[in-house]
């Protein structure tokens, strides 16, 4: 009978899977990776924070911040959402989820409305659920999965001893430039994409705890650059505090 093999140092082994459609260094599947994301988020509270900064050659074009503090189950949430910059219009948008009922108070040059997006009992609003009614994908997930879909990953390694103390848990690291799909990349119709830099973090569970992302549109005769930052932070532990709450807290401070 002829023995097996021993294994040696130099043999071949199997990439390691380090979190849902992640092998090695490869994302071989970011719908799964994705999936991942938005279950364990859909099970929690938590806090996102997301900016997507254009410059031109005449400075800052927009600036878009997203900030939104979120229940577990999306039982409860707030969300706030500034655009600034020399082409736009200056605007904010701040959205609640509070017992049973959707509120979005919109506010252009100063000017501001109220609406009832949802109420949860079909009254004064329509009966959307708490994520349907928040006025943006807290999850990022579409976005997540065409960024990891289109970019050229160049690595995945476990992050530094820095990272593990911003975050608090162990995660891996991963890195990408250019893209082979520059319609990915934009979040318009453009002529070009060029100088795609992409990183994110992700928990082995799958949560993809960050990410940032830079590239230049190159639109006729303009260039500009695009930078988003996606952060999640608070997983577990965050406090849906309302404005009323806020301000009820202040007043009632002792002197």
């Amino acid at each position: 009978m002829t023995p097996a093999p021993v294994p040696t140092a130099d043999a071949p082994t199997s990439p390691a899977q380090r979190a849902p459609g992640v092998v090695g260094d490869r994302v071989v599947n970011a719908t799964a990776l994705g999936r991942a994301h938005v279950s364990h988020l859909s099970n929690t509270s938590y806090r996102v924070h997301h900016t997507r900064t254009v410059m031109n050659g005449s400075g800052l074009h927009k600036r878009v911040r997203t900030r939104a503090s979120i229940g577990a189950g999306y039982e409860s949430y707030t969300a706030t959402r500034t655009v600034t910059g020399q082409g736009v219009t200056p605007r904010e948008i701040h959205s609640t989820w509070r017992d049973g009922r959707a509120l979005r108070r919109t506010t252009v040059n100063g000017s501001t409305s109220t609406e009832v997006v949802a109420d949860s009992r079909g009254i004064g609003g329509p009966p959307h659920s708490p994520r349907a009614a928040l006025f943006f994908e807290p999850t990022f997930n579409g976005r997540l999965m065409a960024l990891l879909s289109a970019t050229n990953i160049t690595s995945i390694r476990p992050g530094d001893e820095v990272i593990k103390q911003l975050y608090g848990v162990s995660l891996y690291r991963i890195k990408g430039t250019g893209s082979a799909d520059s319609s990915a990349i934009a979040t318009r119709s453009v002529d070009r994409v060029t100088n795609v830099s992409f990183s994110a973090t992700v928990t082995p569970s799958g949560i993809v705890r960050s990410y940032a992302l830079q590239y230049t549109i190159n639109n006729r005769t303009e260039t500009r650059r695009v930078t988003e930052i996606l952060r999640y932070s608070d997983l577990g532990t965050t406090d849906v505090v309302f404005d009323d709450r806020r301000r009820q807290n202040r007043t009632t401070q002792p002197d």
